[in-house]
Formats: structure tokens, C-alpha cells, sequence
């Protein structure tokens, strides 16, 4: 809960930290991600109550997230409205397969709830698109804008500190920190800014972030979603359903590795030119989901007390190696061992945990 709100007070960090939470800004589709937190918390309570448990929390949870979702201080159209929206589609849709599917996991429903809000908001922009305009046109258009203001804000705080004596001095001292910086805030604009195409193409080409809305978008609620569920069993007495399980324990169906093996042939196949976006959502979403299944194979096996020691060398090897290439060495493990348990269940028949010997 206070990663929540950390998170979602990114704006707000101090300028020392100005580059990092450019980065959070960016990843996040949706800033506010404590509104759907709180969101997915008062569906979790009206079902709660459905399922025999207490009106009066139903009744808080719902108004408060009624009341946070209104007055929200971002106006109602652009952003603002797509954030309203969103917020409540994907709280409704959680609430509606909750009752329905009372059955399946947690993360089965997440992820029903998450398609079917997506369901939603696609027929949403098909129906507000003009003459000549695609169905995601407008929403690419706002993302584009938000994103272009949000890293703007961060960027002008961290110039702001840059250019003070104390920075100059740090940077005398500490080259390499420095360059290292900078290195980091060509990134953060490669990744936001729109690209230069031909005239063919409008002259303009979607920033890869942009184009990769939708798979982070769907991730940043399946997360929400899992906290929400996870504070409402805390909060409450009346159980819809079995509470989270470790992250040692993830699993899914294995036939979930279609939606990979589609995104990689989309973005492989020249006659399929015009799905590469759709292609390159489902790798990233479906290849985020098979490397937190890699994490979780990796915690089975590392003990907890040799754990604390493998997180401080990694936190060690950030500075050696930057954050860059140090997520892209990590996500490389954690996928291929991921996608690897689809066909060798590294975990069957192994102890729940491996004793620690010194």
C-alpha cells in the first residue's frame, strides 16, 4: 500500500528523483493508480456483501470510491475522462466476473475482468470515431499528449536542478553519474516522443510507449486489481474467493502461451505489416506475465535468508551495469524460465521451500 502511494505520487518526488519518476509516469498508463486501487477495493466490498457479508462496508467503500472518482481534479474530457472511465469499467467488470465465475482464481478473473473492460472501452472509441478517423486514433492521440506533458513536467524539475551550483559540482566530481543521466533522459524521450516517419504514413509515427499502451495498461490493472483484492480480505470478513498466494506459487494455464506464440507471429509475418501494434501488445503483456512466472520459479528455489543477499547484489550491480541494461539482463532470465515451465514444471515435486544451509 505505500508503493500505491508512492507510485502514484510520482509527480510529486523530490528533483533529485525527477528521472525516476519520469520513468514510473511513463510505464503507467493510468497516473492515479491508487483511484483504481480504490476502485477495485469497493467492487471487491459490493461483492462481498452479495456473498453475505456487511452492507455498511459495501455502502462506504462504494461511496468513497464514487466520491474520489468525481472529484478527481483532472477535467471531464480528454484524459480525465478516459481515467473516470477506465476506473470504472475495469471495477465493474471485476465485480460482474466475481459473481459469475466464483469458482476460478484470482488471476482468471483479473484477467477476464481486464479483456472485457478492454471489450468496453474499444467499442467505446469505435463509436466516437469520425468520418476518415481509425477506432484508436483519438486515444493514441491522448496518450501521446499526456505522455509528452507528463515527462515535460518531470523533465523541466530535473533541468530546474541541473542547473544549480550543487549540481555542477556533483558533476565535476561524478562524471560517469552524470552521463549516466543523461543517458537515462534520452531514453525516457526516445520512448515518448513520436517518431519521424515518411509522408505515407502522416509524417508521424507513435512513440513506442504509446503503441505499447494497451499491454501496460492491461498489466497496471491487473496489479491494481490484485491489491484491491488483496486489502478487501484484509478488511473484511466475508470471502470471494481463495486470498493471493505467494509469488513462488504463480502459475497459469498453460495454453495461455498461444496469445505469445500469435504476438510473435504477427510481428514476424510481412503480410501482417498492419498488426505489428497488436502484435507487440500481446508480446509484452504475455511476456511480462511469463517472466513474473519465471520469478516465481527463481523465489521457489533461492531460500529466503539467501534471498535477502541475491536482492542487495543485484541493487549492487545497478550502478555497475545501469538500470537498463540490469532489467533487460533480469526480464531475460525470469522469461526463459517462465516460458520454460510451460513445458518442464520446474516445481513439481519439489519441497514448498529449500532449507537454508550455510
Amino acid at each position: 500500500m505505500l508503493l500505491m502511494v508512492a507510485v502514484t505520487a510520482a509527480p510529486a518526488w523530490p528533483p533529485a528523483l525527477a528521472l525516476p519518476a519520469a520513468a514510473i509516469r511513463l510505464l503507467l498508463p493510468v497516473e492515479q493508480f491508487a483511484l483504481v486501487v480504490l476502485v477495485a477495493i469497493a467492487s471487491c466490498a459490493i461483492v462481498g456483501w452479495w456473498a453475505g457479508g456487511r452492507l455498511v462496508l459495501g455502502l462506504v467503500w462504494g461511496v468513497a470510491a464514487a466520491w474520489v472518482v468525481w472529484k478527481v481534479p483532472l477535467p471531464l474530457s480528454g484524459y480525465g475522462a478516459f481515467l473516470r472511465g477506465w476506473a470504472v469499467t475495469v471495477g465493474a467488470a471485476f465485480g460482474l466476473v466475481c459473481l459469475v465465475a466464483a469458482a476460478k482464481p484470482f488471476l482468471t478473473r483479473a484477467l477476464a475482468a481486464v479483456a472485457l473492460a478492454g471489450v468496453v472501452t474499444a467499442g467505446g472509441f469505435s463509436v466516437r470515431a469520425t468520418g476518415g478517423q481509425r477506432a484508436f486514433d483519438a486515444a493514441a492521440l491522448m496518450f501521446s499528449q499526456e505522455y509528452q506533458q507528463r515527462l515535460g513536467a518531470s523533465l523541466s524539475v530535473w533541468h530546474a536542478r541541473t542547473a544549480s551550483p550543487s549540481w555542477r559540482a556533483f558533476a565535476a566530481r561524478f562524471p560517469d553519474t552524470v552521463e549516466r543521466a543523461e543517458r537515462m533522459e534520452a531514453v525516457l524521450l526516445a520512448l515518448a516522443d513520436p517518431q519521424p516517419a515518411s509522408a505515407a504514413v502522416g509524417g508521424i509515427r507513435l512513440a513506442p510507449l504509446v503503441r505499447l499502451a494497451p499491454a501496460l495498461l492491461a498489466l497496471e490493472s491487473l496489479m491494481a486489481l490484485a491489491l484491491g483484492w488483496a486489502a478487501y480480505h484484509r478488511l473484511a470478513r466475508a470471502r470471494i474467493g481463495p486470498p493471493l498466494a505467494a509469488l513462488r506459487d504463480l502459475r497459469f494455464n498453460d495454453q495461455w502461451v498461444w496469445g505469445l506464440i500469435v504476438g510473435i507471429t504477427v510481428l514476424l509475418l510481412p503480410t501482417l505489416v498492419e498488426w505489428r501494434t497488436a502484435g507487440l501488445n500481446l508480446v509484452a503483456f504475455f511476456g511480462t506475465l511469463y517472466a513474473l512466472r519465471g520469478a516465481g520459479v527463481l523465489t521457489w528455489y533461492v531460500p529466503d535468508r539467501v534471498a535477502v543477499w541475491v536482492l542487495l547484489g543485484l541493487m549492487v550491480l545497478v550502478p555497475v551495469l545501469g538500470p537498463v541494461w540490469m532489467l533487460v539482463a533480469l526480464l531475460t532470465v525470469t522469461f526463459t524460465l517462465g516460458l520454460g515451465d510451460t513445458w518442464r514444471d520446474f516445481r513439481a515435486g519439489a519441497e514448498t521451500r529449500r532449507p537454508w544451509s550455510p
